[in-house]
């Protein structure tokens, strides 16, 4: 044998089992399609989420979505994907929840897209105080996503009730340091403007639990202006029975809010 075709030899790669290369082609397909969701998530503004079935954005990140979870494996994949990303971006968490929720009944290989979300939700709540304490931006995230997949997820058109509990207790959580920040505040307050009525049509004892932190919070030593203007508008939301303020008192908090937003 020749040396250069020795040295041929000793240096080409191995060639991978037809196998091997076939999960090699598969994974690079899976990748590629999944870099592809990740990019039209990006691109999905909050209003288009929000608009659900009218909005063309949503359905066609939706049909992309569909398409992907094409086995149990990748639905679980594509539920990974969605969830992590929801607890690493607040602001994201939002629009994952309504993706969830388009998809909740997508069942493929016995694997449900709703079982496996609510799986990693129950996971993560159990270890809610570490997480927090860990890592105030991720627990954010995860409040954010929960509140919003309450909102969202109905069961016969009623919302899920398994659901009230542990949606009281991470906003409960979320006031039990100190000295709150303004991004806590804002997350609890946001979330209680948003599904507090139907909270506490399930559950109106935990809910004045819940409101009595919630005024607790604004007489920390700690609690800046901002924050405090957010309680109290929240605090008077819950006594209009989470209607929508009237005029001139929604007119003042945008304006004091926008003024201190100002200031920071």
């Amino acid at each position: 044998m020749s040396s250069r075709k020795q040295l041929d030899q000793h240096t080409a790669p191995p060639r991978l089992p037809k196998h091997a290369q076939k999960k090699e082609e598969n994974s690079s397909k899976e990748d590629t399609e999944m870099a592809a969701i990740l990019d039209a998530m990006d691109d999905l503004s909050l209003e288009e989420a929000e608009a659900g079935s009218l909005s063309w954005q949503l359905t066609d990140v939706v049909l992309q979505m569909e398409q992907f979870a094409s086995t149990g494996a990748r639905l679980k994949d594509l539920v990974r994907t969605v969830y992590e990303k929801s607890l690493a971006d607040q602001n994201f968490a939002r629009i994952g929840a309504r993706l969830c929720g388009e998809l909740a009944t997508h069942e493929v290989d016995g694997v449900k897209l709703r079982s496996e979300v609510l799986t990693r939700l129950q996971q993560d709540f159990k270890k809610k105080e570490s997480l927090h304490a860990s890592d105030s931006a991720v627990y954010l995230g995860f409040v954010t996503l929960l509140c919003e997949l309450f909102g969202v997820l109905h069961i016969n058109g009623e919302p899920m009730k398994a659901l009230v509990g542990p949606v009281y207790d991470t906003l409960m959580e979320l006031l039990s340091t100190k000295s709150v920040s303004d991004d806590e505040v804002l997350c609890c307050t946001m979330q209680l403007e948003r599904i507090g009525k139907t909270l506490e049509q399930n559950d109106p004892t935990h809910m004045a639990v819940l409101m009595g932190k919630v005024r607790d919070s604004a007489l920390g030593k700690d609690t800046s202006p901002f924050a405090r203007c957010l309680i109290m508008e929240v605090v008077e939301r819950h006594a209009n029975n989470w209607e929508p303020l009237p005029q001139d008192a929604s007119d003042y908090y945008n304006s004091t809010l926008e003024k201190l937003m100002s200031q920071k």
